[in-house]
């Protein structure tokens, strides 16, 4: 069945190659444009000379370990993309796959979330209907809250006090897995959507069990655990970026408390809910890295490079393969964002 459309966009096939809308376009272009005004008063805030002398001590070769992790974490998340594929019976061709998923990239840094419906379109092309890419893309989103949410808590972890309560979060969180793949959990979201009054609620209630349901085949063990085994190396690649930079820029902060404050950054970025988490992702990895005691001007650079190694280039990646895609191949459809 393909009644759930990808998410913010109306997907149609057309004699024509891909045409974004002036919308979509336009929304890019202000994240773009956001992003760029937030990194510019974040350099005019830790003083634009001293920073100069922080992204020099990077060099070209720190440039090129973070940007190596980086990749490492895009690929590592490429082969849990491609378990999920397998899992849902689909053989999708690793290069293929490999363009659609880079192409989801894209636009991150719009509301629409145009990038996912992109990457739903790529894979109707291969078999892969919509409820099907659309559950293994809330499988995808749920195994990376999961690994955030224990990667954040590696930040409380250097203090002895709260060690406990780093341990028994950290089981809370792990519990959810087996509830998730659970009957249970279906049943308990439906009775509850029920006898809810207020529509929107009910309604969001309502899609999150229809997701649930779609991805009900990812949902158990060996897809969902397999998943989540390639979350952890994944998000602990690319969060040893700030941890790499750190030490490049000469401050001295533990590995846990580098990677902990990096994922809790993502992690509120995520929850603010802005596009890409740009502006709330940056701020709260800036502050908790001045409260560790790394000085105002090396907590912008790392932050900034960190950023821009995670986030812009992936996006940058996404770009590449959409162009590649539409304007050198010989398949052809029509996206217009709706949302």
């Amino acid at each position: 069945s393909d009644k759930i459309a990808p998410n913010s966009a109306y997907i149609a096939t057309r004699s024509r190659p891909l045409s974004l809308s002036p919308k979509l376009i336009r929304q890019f272009l202000i994240w773009l444009v956001v992003g760029i005004a937030v990194y510019g008063i974040a350099v005019a805030y830790a003083d634009f000379d001293k920073m100069k002398e922080s992204l020099a001590k990077v060099g070209w070769l720190g440039w090129s370990a973070v940007l190596a992790l980086s990749t490492i974490n895009i690929l590592f998340r490429f082969g849990r993309w491609q378990l999920y594929l397998r899992s849902l019976g689909h053989h999708v061709p690793a290069w293929n796959s490999l363009q659609y998923f880079v192409a989801g990239f894209a636009f991150t840094s719009t509301p629409a979330k145009a990038g996912e419906a992109l990457r739903s379109l790529y894979l109707k092309r291969e078999g892969v209907s919509y409820p099907e890419s659309l559950g293994a893309l809330f499988v995808e989103r749920l195994t990376d809250l999961i690994t955030v949410v224990l990667f954040a808590l590696a930040a409380a972890y250097p203090f002895e006090e709260y060690r406990w309560l780093v341990a028994l979060a950290g089981c809370l969180t792990l519990s959810m897995l087996p509830l998730i793949h659970s009957q249970f959990l279906r049943t308990m979201l439906t009775r509850l959507s029920e006898k809810i009054a207020n529509s929107r609620i009910r309604a969001a209630l309502g899609h999150l069990v229809e997701l649930i349901t779609s991805s009900a085949a990812l949902l158990r063990s060996v897809p969902l655990y397999g998943g989540m085994a390639l979350s952890i190396v994944a998000a602990f690649a690319v969060c040893l970026i700030m941890y790499i930079v750190l030490t490049l820029l000469g401050a001295e902060i533990s590995l846990a408390l580098a990677i902990g404050i990096y994922a809790t950054g993502i992690l509120v970025g995520a929850l603010s809910f802005l596009p890409g988490g740009i502006g709330s992702a940056e701020l709260v990895m800036i502050g908790l890295l001045m409260l560790a005691g790394v000085d105002k001007t090396t907590a912008t650079a790392a932050t900034l490079v960190c950023r821009i190694a995670a986030l812009w280039y992936s996006i940058g990646l996404g770009i590449v393969a959409v162009i590649r895609l539409e304007f050198m191949s010989g398949n052809s459809q029509e996206i217009e964002s709706v949302g």
